[in-house]
């Protein structure tokens, strides 16, 4: 089957890869092994029925989905100094590669100017931060499906003072689990949080915080004074809400 599409585009046939479609939205569903046994009929059964067509993606490759097959690739989504600001970048490493890998791959495809600096790298599930990696780790750990981010960490939050505190904050509407946007971490102390977020005075000025507990998810504490320290409530384990409305695909 690869052999007769790969004479149709005219192109190797070892650089072609296959992805099933979801039965009712047509979306990417399972990548096809080219060690698969399956039958064309078998791949197509569960596929999407747009006016009875069978759906089948296909992507041409830069290396052979041999060599493909014993790395493991992802996209990391590198932030900038705003969250506004982001490039994705494609990451090819073998299985047995460790997360520091993966950072010095992010450095030589920014030319990120200073060969010292720190890089964080965390996956992120419904719009809230679920795990940061240690440079150490095995690349195995990072799963399929999952979104990656990466940002070089902030001078506040490497020099951090003994009251300092380090919060992660997220955006929803109204409701704290109705999220959206990406997460971030930032140092409660004389940050500028709007800078942070990328956002106008006038987007800015529409937010309200709150205080989320993680573990319930209940009824969100609003912050109702602005003049509020928030180094002041002595969070721990509770996240900083921004409600909002989704205004644009970073926030």
């Amino acid at each position: 089957f690869t052999k007769h599409v790969a004479v149709f585009l005219n192109m190797d046939p070892l650089k072609l890869r296959f992805t099933t479609s979801h039965p009712t939205s047509g979306t990417y569903k399972t990548v096809i092994k080219s060690t698969t046994t399956q039958t064309l009929s078998e791949m197509l059964q569960t596929t999407y029925v747009p006016n009875s067509a069978k759906l089948l993606y296909y992507e041409t490759l830069d290396i052979s989905i041999i060599e493909l097959e014993t790395k493991k690739f992802f996209k990391v989504h590198w932030l900038w100094t705003t969250i506004k600001e982001e490039q994705v970048i494609d990451i090819y490493l073998p299985k047995s590669a460790i997360i520091n890998e993966v950072l010095r791959v992010i450095v030589q495809k920014l030319a990120l100017a200073k060969p010292t600096h720190r890089i964080r790298l965390y996956d992120v599930l419904s719009c809230k931060i679920r795990n940061e990696y240690n440079i150490n780790d095995p690349i195995s750990k990072i799963q399929e499906q999952i979104t990656l981010y990466a940002e070089e960490i902030p001078q506040d939050e490497i020099e951090l003072r003994v009251n300092d505190k380090i919060i992660q904050a997220y955006h929803f509407t109204k409701k704290p689990l109705h999220a959206h946007g990406i997460p971030f971490k930032f140092v409660l102390k004389a940050l500028r949080l709007r800078l942070r977020l990328g956002m106008s005075e006038i987007e800015f000025s529409k937010v309200k915080f709150a205080i989320i507990q993680t573990v319930s998810y209940a009824k969100p504490q609003y912050i109702e004074d602005n003049n509020i320290i928030l180094s002041d409530y002595g969070l721990t384990d509770e996240l900083l809400g921004l409600d909002h409305i989704a205004m644009y695909n970073g926030e």
